[in-house]
């Protein structure tokens, strides 16, 4: 049986869950494969919803919250499947 292998991938954090769903729109509008995941504890106290995207999307998904004024409250990088 094969186990899983983790992977690491890029979350962000936002202050509350309406910034939380405009980043996911704002990124899937640009292209960027996000993922809604619970906050990771890395990120501290924030919305309770994080968006998950791969590392090699993370210029696109800086630049696509960067263009729609939206700030992540904190970064991190996790491993998950």
């Amino acid at each position: 049986m094969t186990g899983r292998v983790l992977r690491d991938f890029v979350v962000y954090g936002f202050d509350t869950t309406h910034q939380a769903l405009d980043a996911e729109r704002v990124m899937l509008e640009s292209g960027v494969s996000v993922v809604p995941i619970p906050t990771p504890r890395a990120l501290g106290s924030s919305c309770g919803i994080a968006m998950r995207v791969e590392p090699h999307e993370e210029d696109a998904a800086r630049e696509a919250l960067a263009a729609a004024g939206i700030v992540a409250q904190a970064t991190t990088v996790i491993q998950d499947v």
